[in-house]
């Protein structure tokens, strides 16, 4: 059980920082902008925040981009995207997650606080959350904790993306509301699930190399997902959700017709 200390961590992270963003949103609301003659408007905090946490995930998703390392997995990366972005618009994965973002709050009787963009908060926080470098790496090092005894060193990638998903949670939940702590139970199902995986079949990832590019398409998401929070385009990211098992595939044929990734 101890592998799922860093999953565990992360989970409640979201809900504390979730927590502490509808504190400041009941704060922050209603507060109109100051103006004077001199300066302009002061931006709403929300606005702020939200502009602040799309430069924060342009920073994370650098590190997984640069960790490609040749041609051809700079081309594998190229062809997941690609294939990726079509499978998921052929299945409608957006808009399908949008109405599950829709149905968890009408369970949960979350509908009026915060109606604005509640589903589109449920999937934005799911995929900041859940998609990336970290989550990928992370997982795979906490799956190796041994049995008994709870080895830090194993989850010190989750650690510290806790850290980062709790100020996340807070700037996604003061913008969106309630729905932002939903997503702690996908963290908890997804992540807990990524775990269990690699702990099957690290070997077999290791042994077809790859590792690089499922983190680098991952990474690319997350820049989808920055350039929604900072206003730049309207994308609909989790049409991009396919894109991250398709290297897996690829380089599993790659190196089974004796091509080096």
């Amino acid at each position: 059980m101890w592998k799922y200390f860093g999953v565990a961590c992360n989970v409640l992270t979201v809900l504390l920082g979730g927590c502490l963003g509808l504190l400041l949103r009941r704060r922050s609301k209603g507060a109109a902008p100051t103006r004077t003659d001199k300066y302009p408007p002061r931006e709403a905090l929300p606005d702020a925040m939200m502009v602040c946490l799309g430069f924060c995930t342009v920073f994370a998703a650098a590190s997984g981009i640069v960790g490609v390392r040749s041609g051809v997995q700079a081309l594998i990366c190229v062809a997941s995207m690609a294939a990726g972005l079509l499978l998921g618009w052929l299945l409608r994965l957006d808009d399908r997650l949008n109405r599950l973002g829709d149905a968890v709050l009408a369970r949960l009787g979350g509908g009026a606080e915060g109606a604005s963009r509640p589903a589109e908060g449920f999937v934005t926080a799911c995929l900041l959350f859940c998609i990336g470098s970290m989550t990928v790496l992370g997982s795979f090092e906490s799956a190796a904790n041994p049995a008994g005894h709870l080895a830090l060193e194993c989850h010190t990638t989750l650690l510290i993306k806790s850290m980062l998903d709790f100020v996340s949670s807070t700037c996604l939940a003061v913008t969106y509301g309630g729905s932002v702590l939903a997503s702690a139970a996908f963290v908890l199902a997804f992540q807990g699930a990524l775990v269990a995986l690699a702990a099957s079949i690290q070997p077999f990832l290791e042994r077809i190399g790859a590792m690089p590019t499922v983190s680098c398409v991952g990474s690319l998401i997350l820049l989808a997902i920055a350039m929604n929070l900072l206003g730049l385009k309207k994308i609909k990211t989790a049409d991009y959700l396919p894109a991250l098992f398709l290297p897996i595939f690829i380089c599993w044929a790659l190196t089974a017709a004796g091509v080096a990734v």
